[in-house]
């Protein structure tokens, strides 16, 4: 869990969304609901919203792009099962992350780790 007393209070603009990035990079798997969030920005639910808003992005939006390319790494760069991923990607269960995942990218997560494996093979041969 995010430790809020290590947040930088009051932060606007596009540092908002760095400062979320790497909230996300630091809580792996144990992610902040968007109230905890706002809370560690020192801000109202709604003006941290506006603010997202204004830079055309939202949390859920940071979050999935977040979850999307952890992803996509692990799939291609690491030996952890499907099963570990949505774990360590903070979902409740394969189903959740494999939907999720299936959304994001427009396959399976077996399918898109067998294609990078392909892909690899090929580029090496």
């Amino acid at each position: 869990m995010m430790n809020i007393s290590q947040m930088k209070p009051c932060v606007r603009g596009e540092k908002v969304i760095e400062e979320i990035e790497q909230i996300l990079i630091t809580s792996m798997g144990d992610f902040p609901n968007f109230p905890m969030l706002a809370s560690a920005f020192n801000m109202s639910g709604r003006t941290l919203r506006r603010q997202l808003a204004n830079m055309g992005t939202s949390y859920q939006k940071l979050l999935d792009d977040f979850r999307s390319e952890r992803a996509k790494y692990y799939l291609t760069d690491s030996q952890y099962t499907t099963e570990e991923i949505a774990d360590k990607l903070g979902f409740s269960d394969v189903a959740n992350f494999r939907h999720a995942f299936k959304k994001w990218v427009g396959v399976s997560p077996a399918v898109y780790r067998n294609t990078q494996h392909s892909t690899e093979l090929a580029q090496a041969s």
